[in-house]
């Protein structure tokens, strides 16, 4: 096996596209990587016969590209896993094919795998599993690694970056003006058909249709077009072109992909699905259940309803309000995790019992020098403040419990207002210095996202001579920024931010 090389370890990634199956697992993969770069500066795609423009594109976005002989997935696994592969690599994989007996070879070579996963159909060796689309959960996959993670939802679907700021007054939508978009390939050729329909429609002024690179009946399109002067072609728009036409069309039929995520991140409206592939299912599923899409089949009475426009506004409010533009920091703040072992603790909540075990760790002298009131805590005092914080129902103490000596390790607790949470933690004398502190702040989040899902910040405040403290929320995912510790203080604490899922 190739040894691995020091820093940073590489971000690898395997996938395919060409005019048969489409681009949208290589695409997916390219927004990726490019949200990823500040983490992993080295990375590597492995592809199997790429179509010129598309090996271009991977180049031109900084990737390195090693093309795979062609070979049976069993044998690629095992090339891969002599060959190519690190010890210290995250390998992402984004293709149907890639089942588990592939994923358990190519595995053990590497520090951690992730997949990109549309079925859930078969077993997953993988550590990290993404899912652009919502409504899902662990209880729907067969999760073969201990620990296993699954991020589920547009809080982590990787976009382009034309694609994942929202405007800040995104103008309303017109309905008269509408997108088509069917994936870069439309690989079920259903472009011309729809486009038709819809420009058969009286309330419909313009008719925007966009193919990719991959496109096989540009040339008919082409040909067809000059019968519709209400239609506007486009091929292979770069993203900041494609999202400037989004934002013109308050109306979209697209295929239920990232297409359909990438519209109602940049500009939201009417938004019709058509999905062209077994595995649109759970995106088409999703955005229905959810009120941000609606079926193609309704498109003509919604778009010749006079409730078009208002119809419109309210669906773009919703998307709006799932596609915030944090997902960047979600996939950053995730993968810096997986970076990091398994904690050797479970969490549990506290009970009234602990209360001489908390109030030692308290009044422990190095706590309280890194304490914004270094003064000791009296028993009275104590015990006041934990029946309080037991009692109150925004308020989430966990106590870490070593799964080898059950001995207790530390503390994090956590107090809710609304969609913030702020926290404190610490840890036993005896378990400091086995770098623990990012494990627990990273098991705490979680724990407290599980009993209240409608947070969206976890802040942490440390001072800035707490060097130990600064490191593990950093290694943990959190941004930082200097901040006064109340407001009008003239004392200044590192205030931490981790944002979580909508």
């Amino acid at each position: 096996m190739t040894s691995a090389k020091a820093g940073s370890p590489r971000l690898v990634f395997r996938a395919d596209g060409n005019s048969r199956i489409g681009l949208g697992h290589v695409m997916r993969l390219l927004a990726l990587a490019e949200i990823l770069q500040p983490n992993f500066p080295e990375q590597l795609f492995l592809i199997r016969e790429p179509e010129a423009v598309l090996g271009q594109q991977l180049r031109e976005a900084g990737l390195v590209v090693h093309i795979l002989p062609y070979q049976p997935l069993a044998e690629e696994a095992a090339y891969l896993a002599r060959q190519v592969l690190h010890t210290t690599d995250v390998l992402v994989l984004d293709g149907y094919d890639f089942r588990y007996e592939y994923q358990n070879t190519v595995r053990g070579a590497v520090g951690r795998l992730v997949y990109l996963d549309d079925l859930h159909a078969y077993p997953l060796a993988a550590d990290l599993v993404l899912n652009p689309a919502g409504g899902l959960s662990t209880s729907h996959y067969q999760l073969r690694q201990p620990g296993a993670n699954l991020l589920s939802g547009p809080a982590y679907a990787p976009l382009r970056a034309a694609f994942r700021t929202p405007p800040a007054l995104p103008v309303p939508p017109d309905p008269a003006t509408v997108l088509v978009c069917l994936g870069g390939a439309d690989p079920t050729h259903q472009t011309q058909r729809v486009a038709a329909e819809l420009l058969a429609l009286p309330a419909v002024q313009r008719v925007h249709v966009v193919v990719g690179s991959a496109y096989l009946g540009w040339e008919s399109l082409q040909a067809w077009a000059p019968e519709h002067p209400r239609l506007t072609l486009h091929r292979n728009l770069p993203a900041p072109e494609l999202a400037e036409v989004m934002r013109q069309c308050g109306a979209a039929v697209c295929s239920a992909s990232t297409v359909s995520y990438e519209y109602c991140a940049a500009a939201g409206g009417l938004l019709f699905l058509l999905p062209t592939a077994d595995n649109q299912y759970d995106i088409d599923q999703y955005l229905r259940g959810v009120g941000l899409a609606r079926p193609f089949t309704s498109s003509a009475n919604i778009l010749t309803s006079p409730e078009a426009a208002r119809l419109a506004a309210a669906m773009q409010a919703a998307q709006r309000l799932r596609f915030d533009g944090q997902a960047p920091r979600r996939l950053r703040q995730e993968f810096r995790a997986l970076l990091l072992p398994p904690p050797p603790f479970h969490l549990r909540p506290v009970v009234p019992t602990d209360s001489d075990q908390l109030l030692t760790w308290t009044n422990e002298p190095s706590v309280r020098q890194f304490s914004f009131n270094p003064t000791p805590v009296s028993r009275t005092d104590h015990e006041q403040w934990l029946a309080a914080r037991l009692h109150d129902p925004n308020s989430l103490l966990l106590l870490a419990q070593d799964a080898a000596s059950g001995l207790p390790a530390g503390l994090i607790r956590f107090a809710v207002e609304d969609e913030e949470a702020t926290l404190s933690y610490l840890l036993d004398a005896s378990f400091r210095g086995r770098g623990l502190a990012p494990l627990l702040l990273l098991a705490g989040v979680r724990r407290l996202t599980e009993h209240f899902p409608a947070v969206q910040r976890v802040l942490g405040h440390v001072q800035p001579a707490n060097v130990a403290s600064v490191k593990a929320f950093e290694r943990a995912g959190f941004l930082a920024q200097k901040v006064p510790i109340l407001a009008g203080a003239t004392d200044e604490a590192i205030t931490f931010e981790r944002v979580t899922s909508t």
